[in-house]
């Protein structure tokens, strides 16, 4: 080897390293500040979380209440197999002569009663059997990655005929989500669903896993160089999770849905921005109607406005009494 040689693989040689370096220090930062928190499993929410959820003491109070009431009912555990293998984990409480049965989705990270205690109880003493899956990656629910709906779509596909071996197929059938379990709600449309679904509630969802993980990385984080981050998230979720974040979005299962959707947004929502709920909204073709609960932060309208939510909830989907 010149002389020359080994001076130019010198001079090579650092930059190339320092690029390197740079390049492992962006995909670890990306893996522990972005990835890790958002789309791996969580061992749920602190309660100094829940207490910013639920914004005050006495929301706090009535989802624990609700809480115990639903665990003392002695609901059952269910379970479905997914699509790719996992044991999936659900909530079943059913009630005497029944009127038709909720099944309910929980947001991300969170869980079945975090979100839904309260409506739970509504319906069952409406007269509704009700259903609360774990999603994937979430509590009693198996799997390590979280795929903003794009997944778990199937996912709610599968259960709402788990609904229907259970109850049979003629009993009505309905379907809410809350936050990401709004957004998979609103995936899962572009399946050929069991006939008896009547309607579908969709309180405050994004409208794609990019748009909402560019939320966070942009304006949530304010990370520097957010497309560049964005996009290393991206090659992990394709490397690590098998999925892509412009894979799926909530504007495709729409597109040719035609069964009922109530939408429902806070306007005081600082997670899930109110202008992806009326956009969901805008582009549903089916019938619909759209709710917005002043000043309500996120996922917790039911709490805000407890009349108006289910008013809204018994007119539009017509439910009994």
């Amino acid at each position: 080897m010149t002389s020359k040689t080994k001076t130019l693989l010198k001079q090579i040689s650092l930059p190339v390293g320092i690029f390197a370096g740079i390049t492992v220090l962006a995909f670890v930062g990306v893996y522990f500040g972005l990835f890790k928190p958002n789309c791996m499993r969580s061992e749920g929410h602190p309660s100094s979380v829940d207490e910013k959820h639920f914004v005050t003491e006495e929301n706090l109070q009535k989802n624990k209440a609700d809480t115990e009431w639903f665990y003392s009912q002695n609901p059952e555990e269910i379970s479905i197999e997914s699509f790719d293998g996992l044991q999936l984990t659900a909530y079943n409480l059913p009630v005497e002569n029944a009127k038709g049965t909720w099944l309910l989705i929980h947001g991300h990270q969170s869980a079945p009663l975090r979100e839904y205690a309260t409506l739970a109880k509504f319906f069952h003493e409406l007269g509704y059997n009700v259903v609360l899956p774990y999603q994937r990656a979430h509590g009693k629910s198996e799997g390590t990655y979280i795929t903003f709906g794009i997944k778990e779509r199937y996912d709610v596909r599968d259960w709402l005929f788990k609904v229907n071996e259970i109850y049979g197929d003629t009993l009505p059938l309905y379907l809410e989500g809350i936050s990401m379990g709004c957004a998979t709600v609103l995936m899962t449309l572009s399946f050929d669903l069991p006939t008896n679904l009547q309607s579908v509630v969709a309180d405050c969802g994004y409208t794609s896993p990019y748009e909402i993980m560019w939320k966070v990385v942009r304006k949530d984080k304010n990370f520097p160089l957010p497309r560049l981050l964005l996009g290393i998230g991206n090659i992990m979720a394709n490397l690590l999770a098998d999925f892509d974040f412009d894979e799926y979005d909530t504007f495709k299962g729409l597109r040719y849905n035609k069964i009922p959707v109530l939408f429902i947004h806070g306007t005081g929502d600082s997670y899930v921005p109110v202008e992806m709920g009326i956009a969901n909204y805008q582009y549903c073709t089916s019938d619909k109607f759209l709710y917005l609960v002043e000043n309500a932060p996120h996922a917790i309208s039911y709490l805000v406005d407890e009349d108006g939510y289910y008013k809204n909830l018994i007119t539009f989907c017509k439910l009994e009494q």
